[in-house]
């Protein structure tokens, strides 16, 4: 089973995939600078008929995009989801596009990059960069797809799920940790942190509860993406009421996919639904 410690390279394919069809279908890409994911979704049935993860070195972008199997079929639309890149929220009233490299450079050192902007549902713009070599080599060979922030689909996510009282949602993905904090449909914090070890993850999120002023006996946080066991255990020594998201009840998968954990690639099976 696949639980989120492991690393082997994937491909699960449902029995009903059907290459004849890919003009129908959807495809969902998550790209981060280690790893690349896929899935093909069947739109009109809220299907995932196949599942692709590998690990690979962020300069060989353009082969794997290249020499891929199913990257360059003609699907009926495409969709990129960035990870770990740098990205700001910036209260919509407040964002002019004109403006951008300045407004990001407050958090982060802006250099060659491609600045792009995805708007929220909370009435918040997600400004966010990517380097302009890797936003160029997405567009020259898959320039049908749109690109999205992967913390704007993590973000519509939470506030869609439209917990009663102060939630915290973790996710996980090559050491980085993205923390959101809502309640009902506001956003109330949002944030990652890199870290090395487990103790260190276990830091940031507990920093973030303080700096919220909630208690760890008492928010409830749902973890997703690729964690560890040992990461996982050691918030669950210090934080009551944590469990794994489970996989999302509007995407159904078959069987073959059971031996992989509902929260490993939750967002990138829901990612059609944000574009």
């Amino acid at each position: 089973m696949v639980t989120g410690e492991n690393k082997t390279d994937i491909l699960i394919k449902d029995s009903l995939f059907d290459n004849d069809q890919i003009s129908n279908y959807h495809l969902s890409v998550e790209l981060s600078k280690k790893s690349i994911s896929y899935c093909i979704i069947d739109k009109q049935k809220h299907r995932c008929l196949l599942l692709s993860s590998q690990s690979y070195d962020l300069k060989d972008l353009h082969l794997i995009l290249n020499n891929d199997d199913y990257l360059n079929k003609k699907f009926i639309s495409k969709s990129i989801s960035v990870v770990n890149f740098p990205n700001t929220l910036i209260p919509s009233k407040l964002y002019v596009e004109d403006d951008k490299k300045n407004l990001l450079s407050i958090n982060h050192q802006i250099e060659d990059e491609e600045l792009l902007s995805d708007k929220l549902k909370s009435d918040i713009v997600n400004l966010y960069a990517l380097p302009r070599g890797i936003y160029q080599t997405i567009k020259n060979i898959i320039p049908e797809a749109s690109i999205r922030s992967h913390s704007s689909i993590l973000i519509n996510n939470c506030i869609h799920l439209n917990q009663s009282k102060e939630t915290m949602f973790l996710y996980v993905k090559d050491s980085v940790v993205h923390i959101v904090i809502s309640k009902n449909k506001d956003l109330l914090f949002q944030n990652k942190f890199e870290f090395q070890t487990k103790e260190d993850l276990l830091f940031y999120v507990l920093f973030c509860i303080q700096e919220m002023n909630l208690s760890n006996e008492e928010i409830n946080t749902l973890v997703y993406g690729i964690i560890a066991k040992e990461e996982f255990n050691i918030l669950y020594q210090y934080i009551r009421n944590i469990k794994y998201g489970n996989k999302l009840k509007d995407i159904s998968c078959s069987n073959e996919f059971n031996n992989i954990d509902g929260h490993c690639y939750n967002l990138l099976y829901r990612q059609f639904l944000c574009v």
